[in-house]
């Protein structure tokens, strides 16, 4: 069983939504508040649209301005995370460095230790026994 959609069905919603949207937007500029706020946006907008219109070199400039602050921002952020990126992997190196010679420190110290025990043992005679003058 295929059902086939109109384009009539579509239609009609489209006007129900339509005319919806229509009445409660009539039924809020009732509102008195509603109506002063709609007139002040308008009028703002209104005066924005002609400064715009009778200096647009100024806007175009302001636009061109900001792009570039926004850039050079992009640019810093760029060079800032480079930055930290060649220190951590500077870190990163030197860790390995740290670690590698903790670890020669670590068998120094063993050969030191293994030379002051057999030193003692040398002092004593082997034996334990104190050498004698």
């Amino acid at each position: 069983m295929s059902q086939t959609y109109s384009g009539g069905s579509q239609n009609k919603l489209f006007k129900a939504v339509l005319i919806g949207g229509l009445a409660g937007a009539l039924i809020s500029l009732l509102d008195r508040g509603t109506r002063e706020s709609i007139q002040n946006g308008s009028k703002k907008a209104g005066s924005v649209l002609r400064d715009v219109k009778n200096n647009p070199s100024y806007y175009t400039d302001k636009w061109k301005q900001t792009v570039d602050d926004a850039s050079e921002l992009m640019k810093e952020v760029q060079d800032d995370i480079s930055t930290l990126s060649e220190k951590f992997n500077g870190l990163k190196e030197s860790s390995v460095e740290a670690f590698n010679l903790v670890k020669e420190t670590q068998h120094d110290l063993k050969e030191i230790g293994s030379r002051v025990v057999e030193a003692g043992e040398e002092l004593t005679g082997n034996n334990g026994d104190p050498m004698t003058h």
